[in-house]
């Protein structure tokens, strides 16, 4: 299914993403989330359904199957 997108108008496909997103001061990483993302501008949505089960698996914070490890930057102190 394919939708219009508000930003730039271009159309929609559904694709699976990775899905960053920070949560009480940790970064958290979800894959192979079903979106709908603009192949012009990027935009991704995601439906009620997923948004209510990355918010339920954000909640639980039970353990993940894995770990990564990601450089840090602080802007305030580049040059």
């Amino acid at each position: 299914m394919t939708h219009e997108g508000p930003m730039c108008r271009e159309r929609m496909k559904g694709k699976r993403i990775r899905h960053v997103q920070t949560w009480e001061d940790r970064v958290v990483v979800f894959e192979d989330v079903p979106a709908e993302v603009c192949g012009r501008c990027g935009e991704v949505r995601f439906t009620g359904p997923i948004v209510d089960r990355l918010n339920q698996m954000l909640w639980s914070m039970g353990p993940a199957p894995r770990t990564m490890e990601v450089p840090v930057y602080d802007l305030s102190a580049a040059p």
